[in-house]
């Protein structure tokens, strides 16, 4: 359940035809998939010269191919094989009009040949022609021999128009004809991950490198996928394997970079993109990725420059855009405000994440020059597509923490007491997102001897490491009461193994999951001499900075006003919970606002409330060279400004929805500046 902000590194799948495992990397096709036709003539000099253009291509040796199909189409101009291997060749060499125009040669003279059909469609895919490409593949699956690969090739054409649930059942009819199609089971798992269905997609990969081992390309898709379940050191191990294959293997050094930074290890991570940079200078997702990797060490100036050429190198790039908006305050006339209304005006309906992330910037932008109408304009418009992506069940996720409420009483919390690891190392900060809990964490990292992990999914993975039932007892609360004492022994046992690693020596260790705060009374239970600190803010303007906030994962109640409000009130319903039933002592509320008025007055409260002595460290937080990989990268590195307190005014005019959700007319809603009881 990790949150981060939609700060993202770039990885890429790979679908379509495979190279051999020690080739290079070829989008085209390799002649063990069949493209290259065997020559259907009588022997004669054109055929021997096409047999020898196939030999060369065995070779991958496209050019020389290239010419001995020439020869022959001199020889014999109306030579089906060669006008198609000649197509191939082509295509390989990155020349997609000429190879049309060879396959389309070879079909006027013989409509319904087979590979000649395939190779056009694949050529049609190449020019982003994805709608003729179908209707190529179609006529190849009326009269093929070999259905299974005319049906990957039109899956491969789906994917291209952005139509990946479709792509998806042809490449499963595929394997229902041809199970061992190493390539069908590698493209069904670049359309798994499109769909974000990461454990499929991984299982697919899997299922490709057992009929095609050793092959980097798969190996690297399964980097990327790990990546995106979050196993960071699983990924970075699947990538050293594709590089100790094939050392040049730039999309490898480039995801291997993003684990490294997920793992925190920044120089390495650096070293990476610039190896990937050098194998490839014009990689734009490696400038944006070392861009984004310098801003959150700090070196955000830096970073953004290196964001600023991935954007000269691919100005398709939404990501990017949105990325260089984190580094930068935007003034008015600048010609990149201009350049991402362009992208907002022009991008393919396909790219809807490309038109997200340049929403998102444009309502920074614009509300960095004081044009708020515009700028809310502009977050309203991300939000709205990001929600039509995702699938949101209001009713189960506050049902789930209305029941948490019910399952955690003062005296079952009492009757389940004496249990747990005795550590006093853990800190636990967190609140709604958005709401200063990194504000928080840097200054408490400041101190010498605390050490920032940041947001971190430890506990959920300790909990699930208990099996049965008691590994189910946050999504069903009932059971965590029904743990045994050994149970939550072994819970908190599991946890501190596992922060422990980061940082063996530190005093204490804060864990900044904000969403933490669902599982307070589980927490209390399993570790009971941990501290938490709960950082509150205006509710306006909480819920405002979710709003204008992009996230790398999904937290689907922000991007509606109206879901963003409810949810806020069942959060604050929580805290009013744990605050009767946790152990006096445990828990401290932070009023954002309190931080940004006294600083050093509020910063020695949350120190002593983690049994610290005092740090003046802790009052240049600011200073801190520690990596942040929250949407707060940028602010934590300046002293603290009081521009964001009020903020949701200049919006007052567009927040009814949100107002209405909160409804102070319903319950208690606190501000700051209220006493809590």
């Amino acid at each position: 359940m990790k949150r981060q902000p939609t700060i993202t590194a770039e990885t890429a799948s790979h679908g379509r035809s495979l190279p051999s495992p020690q080739g290079r990397r070829d989008d085209g096709p390799r002649p063990a998939a069949s493209s290259v036709a065997a020559l259907a003539l009588p022997s004669s000099p054109a055929s021997a010269l096409v047999a020898e253009g196939n030999a060369f291509m065995a070779l991958e040796r496209s050019s020389e191919a290239l010419a001995s199909y020439a020869r022959a189409l001199e020889l014999q101009p109306d030579c089906v094989p060669a006008l198609n291997n000649r197509g191939v060749a082509l295509r390989n060499l990155g020349r997609p009009s000429e190879a049309l125009a060879s396959f389309d040669a070879a079909l006027a003279i013989q409509p319904g040949h087979t590979d000649a059909l395939n190779n056009r469609g694949k050529a049609l895919v190449d020019l982003g022609r994805g709608e003729e490409a179908l209707e190529s593949f179609d006529r190849a699956l009326a009269s093929s021999p070999h259905p299974a690969r005319a049906l990957n090739n039109r899956g491969n054409a789906l994917m291209k128009l952005g139509r990946a649930k479709e792509a998806l059942a042809n490449y499963d009819q595929a394997l229902t004809l041809e199970p061992r199609a190493a390539d069908a089971h590698n493209n069904r798992g670049t359309a798994l991950r499109d769909l974000k269905r990461y454990e499929e997609a991984l299982a697919s990969f899997k299922q490709a490198l057992a009929f095609l081992q050793g092959n980097v390309e798969v190996i690297g898709n399964i980097a990327h996928t790990l990546l995106d379940l979050g196993r960071s050191a699983d990924a970075l191990a699947n990538y050293d394997l594709a590089i100790a294959l094939r050392p040049d293997y730039g999309h490898a050094h480039n995801g291997r970079g993003n684990a490294l930074a997920r793992l925190g290890r920044e120089n390495e991570a650096l070293a990476s993109y610039d190896r990937a940079i050098a194998l490839a200078p014009g990689h734009a997702a490696a400038y944006n990725n070392k861009g984004l990797a310098l801003m959150q060490s700090g070196r955000v100036a830096e970073g953004g420059r290196l964001i600023e050429m991935a954007i000269a190198l691919d100005k398709k790039s939404g990501l990017a855009f949105h990325n260089l908006s984190l580094s930068r305050k935007f003034a008015p006339g600048q010609s990149i405000i201009s350049e991402m209304e362009a992208f907002a005006r022009d991008a393919s309906p396909l790219d809807v994440d490309g038109r997200i992330y340049v929403h998102f910037a444009l309502g920074k932008a614009y509300a960095d020059i004081g044009r708020f109408d515009l700028s809310f304009h502009h977050f309203s418009s991300g939000n709205g597509l990001k929600r039509a992506q995702t699938r949101y069940e209001e009713a189960d996720v506050l049902g789930a923490m209305a029941r948490t409420r019910a399952a955690y009483s003062r005296e079952g919390m009492a009757r389940h007491g004496g249990h747990g690891d005795p550590s006093r190392v853990p800190v636990f900060v967190f609140g709604m997102p958005r709401s200063g809990t990194t504000l928080v964490e840097q200054i408490l990292a400041s101190h010498r001897e605390v050490h920032g992990a940041g947001e971190i999914n430890d506990f959920e993975v300790a909990v699930a490491e208990l099996g049965g039932a008691a590994g189910a007892a946050l999504t069903r609360p009932e059971l965590a009461l029904q743990m045994s004492g050994a149970q939550l022994d072994r819970l908190g046992a599991n946890y501190i193994r596992r922060i422990r690693a980061a940082a063996p020596t530190a005093r204490r260790i804060v864990d900044k999951m904000t969403e933490n705060f669902r599982f307070a009374g589980l927490i209390a239970l399993a570790l009971p001499q941990a501290r938490m600190v709960h950082v509150q803010r205006d509710p306006l303007d909480a819920c405002l900075s979710c709003f204008s906030t992009l996230f790398a994962e999904t937290l689907p109640y922000t991007y509606d006003l109206s879901e963003l409000g409810r949810y806020y009130r069942s959060y604050e319903t929580s805290m009013d919970h744990w605050r009767a039933t946790l152990p006096a002592g445990m828990m401290l509320d932070v009023r954002y606002e309190d931080v940004i008025a006294d600083l050093e007055g509020q910063a020695r409260r949350i120190v002593d409330h983690c049994d610290l002595e005092w740090d003046p460290s802790c009052l240049d937080f600011h200073r801190n060279e520690r990596s942040v990989r929250t949407a707060s990268f940028a602010q934590v590195r300046r002293p603290l400004y009081p521009t964001s307190v009020g903020r949701w005014r200049s919006y007052e005019a567009f927040l009814g929805p949100l107002v209405a959700a909160l409804d102070p007319g319903s319950g208690p809603l606190h501000r700051p500046g209220e006493n809590i009881a």
